[in-house]
C-alpha cells in the first residue's frame, strides 16, 4: 500500500496540472462557484457511497472513492490548503486508517459533504462565518474519510487515482495534443 499521506502536494500538483489542461470550464470559474460544483460532486459521491453500501456494489464505491479523493484534492488547490500538513493533525496514519470507519464512515462522508455545502451556501448570503476555515475543516475530514475507505478495501489509491484521471484525458478531444505538449506533470510520483 502506497504511503499517500507523504504524497499530498506531489498528487494536488498532479490535480492542478490535470484540471488546467482537461477541466478549464471549471479551473477558470471564479473560487467561490467552484466550491459549489465541487460539494456537488462530493453530494452525488455521497449517493453513490450509500448506494454501493446498499448493494454491495464494490465496484461502485471504489469508483466513488477514488473519484471524491481527485475532488478533494482540487479542493485543496482550491483553497490553497496543503493537504499533507492538514491531515497531520488528525488520527490518519500512512495507509489513511483513522478513527472513521465502515457505516459510520459513510456517515462521517455525507456529514463533511453537508459541512462543505453550508460554508458554500452561506457564501451567497454573506453569513458571518469563517468560510475559507470551514471549507479547509471539512475537506480534512473528507480527506480521512476517503484513506480510511480505500485501506479498509485494500485499494492502492495512487495507481487507482492514476488510470481514473487517464480514463477521464482520454475523453477530451484534445488528449494527445495535451499529452505531447504539456509540462511534467510528477509522473515520478504516479509512475
Amino acid at each position: 500500500m502506497t504511503d499517500v499521506t507523504g504524497m499530498l502536494r506531489d498528487l494536488q500538483w498532479h490535480q492542478l496540472v490535470h484540471d488546467d489542461a482537461y477541466h478549464r470550464d471549471i479551473a477558470s470559474m471564479p473560487p467561490a462557484t467552484r466550491m459549489k460544483h465541487f460539494a456537488l460532486h462530493l453530494a452525488k459521491y455521497a449517493a453513490y457511497l450509500l448506494d454501493a453500501d446498499d448493494r454491495g456494489d464494490s465496484a461502485l464505491a471504489q469508483r466513488a472513492l477514488i473519484d471524491a479523493f481527485a475532488i478533494i484534492l482540487a479542493i485543496g488547490n482550491t483553497l490553497g490548503q496543503d493537504l499533507s500538513r492538514d491531515l497531520a493533525g488528525r488520527n490518519v496514519d500512512a495507509s489513511g486508517d483513522s478513527e472513521a470507519g465502515g457505516a459510520s464512515g459513510w456517515r462521517a462522508f455525507v456529514k463533511e459533504t453537508g459541512a462543505l455545502a453550508k460554508a458554500c451556501e452561506s457564501l451567497d448570503h454573506i453569513e458571518d462565518l469563517p468560510f475559507k476555515a470551514l471549507m479547509k475543516q471539512a475537506n480534512t475530514a473528507l480527506a480521512a474519510v476517503v484513506l480510511h475507505g480505500v485501506s479498509q478495501r485494500g485499494i492502492d489509491i495512487v495507481p487507482a487515482y492514476k488510470a481514473r484521471l487517464r480514463d477521464v484525458e482520454k475523453r477530451s478531444p484534445f488528449d494527445d495534443f495535451i499529452q505531447r505538449c504539456r509540462p511534467v506533470r510528477n509522473d515520478n510520483v504516479l509512475g
